[in-house]
């Protein structure tokens, strides 16, 4: 469960949610341009099979951008990919990362090394080390 809430936090403070918003529909935009505007896509699922193609970078060659305005939704759903992988790779090294923080808190060598540096740490950082000792005492 603490693994779940970490992880919609490190989805709220990337802004993944607005983002995966804006690039479905920017999705569903060139799939609708490809299937209305070029010639041999014949139905919605054809347009949205070949901007499938494009995202994921396939490129099966079942489905054949032949008309401009195919092409260029082709180019800007290739553009705004990149962007949303790259997104979503960094969403992922942050989650890892706050998860192994997170383990790391709860170690034998990061309370010796806070007992090792009392006298250095504010009143709220104290107030902190406490509760987490007194939480560490309650579950053993």
């Amino acid at each position: 469960m603490i693994n779940f809430r970490m992880l919609v936090d490190v989805l709220r403070h990337s802004g993944f949610g607005p983002i995966t918003c804006v690039f479905a529909i920017a999705f569903l935009i060139c799939s609708a341009a490809v299937w209305l505007a070029d010639p041999e896509t014949l139905t919605f699922g054809d347009g949205a099979w070949f901007s499938f193609e494009v995202v994921s970078t396939i490129g099966f060659g079942d489905v054949n951008a032949t008309g401009p305005v195919a092409r260029v939704a082709a180019v800007v759903l290739s553009v705004l990919s990149i962007f949303y992988i790259a997104l979503l790779t960094g969403v992922v090294v942050s989650y890892c990362t706050t998860a192994i923080k997170a383990r790391q808190e709860g170690t034998l060598a990061n309370f010796a090394a806070n007992l090792e540096r009392l006298d250095e740490m504010t009143p709220e950082e104290l107030a902190a080390f406490s509760a987490r000792v007194r939480e560490y005492r309650r579950t053993q």
